[in-house]
């Protein structure tokens, strides 16, 4: 090119253009280049964790900055309520890693100001162990810029600072709640990450984690050194964290310390030195428990005030009730938690709880009660399940339980068809509950796992039926209840274990005359599920199964195991998955058969989350396709769109007959705190 030509406009504004673009290709090409040394890193030294045993220190250190009464309904944060205002909490763990996902945490030391050394927010616990080559950062949730399948949702740009050293910096593309931003310090030749600074916030946290990874082998993929700096903030209320943990510390315990709250031991033990502010606290805190006035809190006598018997009283009704005696284990859900309600179109509102128990005899044998006790509001009724489980060999899945509850309140068309049959005319019964029966069922029944891919269950289920409106049903000669006495036999079958679907096959046969029953019946059911984790914390749920009577002498209660309106849903989590939301409750007892299919499709980012403004207060999202074909009626379909941030979960549902639009409804669970 001549001279002259090379400053023509046209000429040097295409010269300029060529040069950023090589610029910038050479530029994510080096990116592209250290990306790939960390991935590579990461997938070489996988296996060395495995096996590895760390000893780690961590100390939480809170300061109260401003708290109102909002912050008794916190789960947790009941202790942080009363002066004073600064805290201390340490603690000494074992931690078996098995692989990089799966790792064991067992406090053996404990100590700390807090009262009855209980935790508050525990989600900190998260930041003592993260791993920032995996998917996720913390268990379950922030999608790590480490990870090979997470780098579409970050930009990165990087900065040589030596012959070894690199500067890798990375920001979220679109800003959510599941991403972070900060630097890392890499090895420049082998990709090894030296140390890290993440910001994020998540579940009402902001927080600063500053992380110095291990120097070698599978120790390099795990961190050596932890700073997390946190804020909470809701309501008013303002508290401050500081989290430290040290890995990899020299003195092993033995196994026989488990647990064990002595301030004198963790003084001997603790690796690194408590701060002036740290001691401070531990000076404040004696200062206020002196022998001398214990000893005359003793024997002076303390009538309690007005406002310290509401603290009381609160503190029993938003916090946890657990108790640990030997080998006796007790946990009682808080009796007032938002995060137990929920709400649906077809169901109405309903509120629950739940108590688990445990009675160790040695560790092949052990007896445990969790009772579920609910309120629908829509159907003015109190629900439960007692279920007692003793198991006897859990290598081979070997349990025996007895549950016994009062079930789903079950329809019955048959019985106003039959009055109307035998008096010859047409009744109108809609507003009598006629077709209602509450359930009140016993099972008893034995599982074990024959071989690692298939389980027994066998056993005998007792339903006792009794009509809601029992007037009505002597007004015309109509039994008040109905008894069933059924043997039953379930089969599961799982081919590829963890990583396919599981199929089960279940069996029922009715029996006249045993127990009073009065009904005879045969029933088969069939159901396939499959929970496919896809990387990036996406999960696609598949489901499909069908069900059938083969003997029936009438049609009174078509009652199946896997297709019901179940009142007492089975997990806190995402309910909706693998059920209906608007299915009219009657039909799903009106059909000698059902054929149903559910898929849902869950991801952090999908439609919302690249939203302006609203997008970054989105954590997952849900899509729901749901179908269902039943005697006498055109096919069912329920397509739904759900979302789930750090207060609520929302899901809204259409449902068609056939190809007919019908309704629109709307569900929505509480999430606030659900993780404390």
């Amino acid at each position: 090119m001549k001279y002259d030509q090379l400053f023509k406009p046209r000429t040097f504004l295409t010269a300029i253009l060529l040069f950023c673009m090589a610029a910038g290709l050479s530029a994510a090409k080096k990116d592209t280049l250290i990306l790939g040394r960390i991935f590579e890193y990461q997938q070489a030294h996988n296996a060395d964790i495995k096996g590895i045993e760390d000893n780690v220190y961590a100390k939480f250190r809170f300061n109260v900055e401003r708290r109102n009464a909002t912050l008794w309904l916190i789960p947790t944060m009941d202790v942080l309520c009363k002066d004073p205002r600064e805290y201390i909490r340490e603690s000494y763990n074992k931690v078996i890693f098995n692989d990089p996902h799966d790792f064991d945490i067992r406090s053996q030391v404990l100590s700390g100001t807090i009262r009855k050394n209980r935790k508050a927010l525990p989600t900190l616990i998260d930041f003592a162990t993260p791993n920032i080559y995996d998917i996720a950062l913390y268990e379950g949730h922030m999608l790590s810029p480490f990870n090979k399948v997470n780098r579409r949702y970050y930009h990165y740009t990087q900065k040589q600072q030596n012959d070894s050293t690199t500067r890798l910096d990375f920001r979220p593309k679109h800003y959510n709640t599941q991403l972070l931003n900060g630097y890392a310090i890499i090895e420049t030749n082998t990709g090894r990450i030296i140390r890290t600074l993440l910001n994020g916030e998540y579940d009402m946290l902001s927080f600063r984690t500053e992380i110095t990874q291990g120097e070698t082998g599978g120790r390099s993929l795990m961190p050596a050194k932890c700073t997390t700096a946190a804020s909470f903030r809701f309501m008013g209320n303002r508290i401050s964290a500081l989290f430290d943990a040290a890995y990899n510390c020299q003195l092993q315990l033995p196994d026989s310390i488990e647990r064990i709250t002595s301030r004198e031991k963790m003084d001997s033990i603790r690796p690194i030195p408590l701060s002036e502010t740290d001691k401070r606290i531990y000076q404040e805190y004696d200062d206020a428990h002196k022998p001398d006035s214990v000893q005359q809190a003793d024997t002076v006598p303390h009538k309690k005030s007005f406002r310290e018997f509401l603290w009381q009283t609160g503190d029993n009704l938003v916090t946890p009730i657990a108790a640990e005696a030997g080998r006796f284990d007790f946990y009682l859900t808080p009796i007032i938690n938002p995060l137990y309600f929920r709400y649906s179109e077809s169901k109405g509102a309903s509120y629950k709880m739940r108590l688990y128990t445990t009675i160790s005899f040695n560790q092949y044998r052990y007896l445990t009660f969790e009772p579920t006790l609910g309120y629908n509001f829509k159907l003015k009724q109190v629900f439960f399940e007692l279920p007692f489980r003793m198991t006897y060999n859990p290598k081979r899945n070997g349990y025996a339980e007895i549950i016994y509850g009062n079930g789903n309140r079950i329809s019955n068309s048959t019985v106003a068809d039959i009055i109307n049959y035998e008096h010859g005319d047409t009744l109108d019964f809609s507003d009598t509950d006629i077709d209602k029966f509450d359930d009140n069922f016993l099972r008893v029944f034995n599982n074990i796992m024959v071989f690692d891919w298939f389980d027994v269950e066998s056993g005998i289920v007792i339903h006792r039926r009794r009509a809601a409106n029992r007037d009505i049903m002597r007004q015309y000669g109509m039994p008040e209840e109905y008894r069933s006495f059924a043997p039953q036999l379930g089969l599961k079958f799982s081919p590829w274990l963890q990583r396919g679907p599981m199929f089960t096959i279940n069996y029922e046969r009715g029996i006249k005359g045993v127990n009073k029953s009065n009904i005879d019946y045969e029933r088969w059911e069939f159901d396939a599920s499959w929970k496919k984790h896809i990387p990036g914390l996406r999960v696609l749920n598949l489901r499909m199964g069908g069900g059938f009577y083969t003997n029936k002498e009438d049609k009174y209660f078509l009652d199946y195991t896997n297709f019901r309106n179940n009142n007492l849903p089975e997990g806190w989590d995402d309910d909706w998955s693998g059920d209906f939301q608007l299915l009219d409750s009657r039909l799903y007892n009106e059909s000698n058969y059902y054929l149903r299919g559910n898929v849902s499709y869950e991801s952090p980012m999908l439609l919302a989350t690249w939203i302006p403004y609203l997008g970054k207060y989105i954590e997952k999202e849900r899509f729901y396709i749901s179908a269902v074909n039943v005697e006498h009626t055109r096919p069912y379909f329920e397509l739904g769109y759900g979302f789930t941030n750090r207060y609520i979960s929302v899901g809204l549902f259409a449902s068609f007959h056939n190809l007919s639009f019908q309704e629109i409804g709307i569900g929505f669970d509480f999430e606030l705190f659900k993780r404390w």
